[in-house]
């Protein structure tokens, strides 16, 4: 059978609309995650962010995190006193928002904090926003937990 150009434009028309239709239900179907939420806000207390992390820096010796036997370690500076201690631990992870934790510091007499983390795997980007005194501190570091 012949076909003349008329009938082949319309295949060739009715194939890339079929393809378009095609590639805009997969991309429908796709989850996308911001990285935050309210992104918006968080941007607007980034020089706060940028405080905390400087007054992190300025101590005489900096946070100790140690992964190990499914419990993550974080191992405050001994010039602190721990019962002054307070904030939270935020696991990140990178690829999956349902990974995600957040967590109190509960700051123990030796200065450390002890979190089971066995039913996490990957890699995380640890955040401790915490405050000692009157002094806000911000310090993160990339762990792999396995």
């Amino acid at each position: 059978m012949k076909w003349n150009w008329g009938t082949k434009l319309f295949i060739w028309t009715a194939a890339f609309m079929i393809m378009l239709i095609v590639f805009a239900i997969l991309m429908m179907r796709e989850q996308i995650s911001l990285v935050e939420p309210d992104y918006y806000p968080k941007g607007q207390t980034h020089e706060e962010l940028i405080e905390k992390h400087r007054n992190a820096l300025s101590l005489s010796e900096q946070i100790k995190v140690d992964v190990a036997d499914g419990r993550l370690v974080i191992q405050f500076p001994e010039e602190l006193e721990p019962n002054n201690i307070t904030g939270e631990v935020q696991l990140y992870h990178v690829v999956d928002e349902s990974k995600d934790a957040l967590y109190l510091l509960e700051v123990d007499a030796d200065g450390k904090v002890s979190i089971m983390v066995t039913s996490l795997k990957g890699r995380y980007t640890l955040k401790i926003d915490w405050r000692y005194k009157e002094t806000n501190y911000y310090t993160e570091k990339q762990i792999n937990i396995n």
